[in-house]
């Protein structure tokens, strides 16, 4: 394959150079070396921003949980393709009613497993864990109190649960990495998180990139949403493009880091290309993973931006993924006028922000200049 970009996995500065050319050989010839299964939607926590979670009741209205007999051939089907990085993740996957069986067997398999969980329920898994150690844990830290965490997460003692998961795996050798999204209601603790993570000696990553749920989940982005830090964020993102314009004949799914050689396999069996998607409806009950997997390739090979994208006047800066796009106006095959004005109002507030600055430089030179000559 002939590259008429830069793949998204070269800039994956994270990754040993040695590995980083495996995932970029791994992207020229479509080899799904990268996995995620998300076996649950359950959780024991009901987070704000969660796009997955569903109540219980709520389960067989959107499909069928699959069994753990179902995620082990899967696993053995996606090894036989070339799968060595795994991960396990839900909703919390350690809801599973059949998490001990699936952990298990998967693990027997080789692959490179991280387990994504909120950690509160690590203990109860201790002895299992002990017996077949992930790779890492990556673990979601919303607060660094109980109170913090009832308001994020609606539940009791959420910190006291999550400390303690954190604190056994630590003790038993196991990596962990903390990612934490940054929410209206856990704004004020952002840096209390950060310095938990220093004492912790665990690495930490916080997003505020919160996005409507397309899959069921009761998500209400715009009282979650921190707008001030987002729209800060939204500027200095098209100052940056105002010098570096973005070339919108790429194709839209060249951007991740997954294209051609990820994958994310819903808690009912479907093969996508992003979480946050509820889109291609690529089932994986009736077919074989090989078969699966072409087709999602095909479809992140042929996906493109809808007309409007393309014709519009502020396309050069207006920077988005599938995903944004998705989730902002309910599929990858149509535009929200109303995000496509925010994007206008910004880039037009940044250049009379540019041309201020500018006049200010100008000022500030003649000023110069002038005691110069009176010196």
């Amino acid at each position: 394959m002939a590259y008429e970009f830069e793949p998204a996995c070269r800039r994956m500065e994270w990754l040993d150079p040695f590995y980083k050319q495996v995932w970029e050989k791994a992207c020229a010839d479509a080899i799904p070396i990268s996995g995620t299964f998300e076996i649950t939607p359950r959780c024991n926590f009901s987070c704000r921003m969660c796009y997955v979670h569903l109540k219980e009741d709520e389960i067989s209205k959107h499909g069928r949980e699959m069994s753990a007999q179902e995620w082990i051939d899967l696993a053995k089907q996606a090894k036989e393709m070339g799968t060595t990085w795994l991960c396990i993740t839900g909703g919390e996957p350690l809801m599973h009613p059949e998490f001990e069986t699936i952990w298990k067997e998967i693990s027997k398999m080789g692959f490179f497993i991280t387990l994504q969980t909120n950690g509160a329920r690590i203990p109860q898994f201790q002895s299992l864990f002990e017996e077949c150690p992930p790779r890492a844990v990556k673990i979601t830290l919303y607060g660094t109190s109980d109170e913090t965490y009832e308001k994020v997460c609606r539940i009791k003692n959420g910190f006291t649960l999550v400390h303690n998961g954190i604190m056994l795996l630590k003790q038993m050798h196991i990596p962990v990495e903390l990612v934490s999204t940054i929410i209206q209601q856990n704004f004020d603790d952002m840096q209390k998180m950060a310095f938990y993570a220093y004492m912790m000696q665990v690495p930490w990553a916080s997003t505020g990139g919160i996005r409507a749920s397309l899959r069921g989940a009761d998500t209400h982005v715009e009282e979650l949403r921190v707008h001030d830090k987002n729209e800060e964020s939204q500027k200095q993102q098209i100052k940056h493009y105002l010098e570096h314009p973005i070339n919108i004949e790429r194709k839209p799914c060249t951007y991740c880091k997954d294209y051609r050689l990820g994958y994310w396999i819903t808690w009912d069996g479907y093969v996508r290309f992003c979480s946050f998607m509820n889109e291609p409806n690529i089932s994986i009950h009736n077919q074989t993973f090989k078969d699966a997997w072409q087709q999602l390739v095909d479809y992140e090979d042929n996906l493109d931006w809808p007309d409007e994208c393309k014709t519009c006047e502020v396309s050069s800066v207006c920077f988005k993924c599938v995903a944004t796009l998705a989730t902002n106006s309910g599929s990858v095959t149509q535009v929200n006028p109303s995000y496509c004005n925010k994007i206008k109002a910004y880039l037009k507030q940044v250049k009379e922000e540019l041309q201020q600055e500018k006049q200010e430089q100008e000022i500030k030179q003649t000023n110069k200049q002038e005691n110069e000559k009176k010196d």
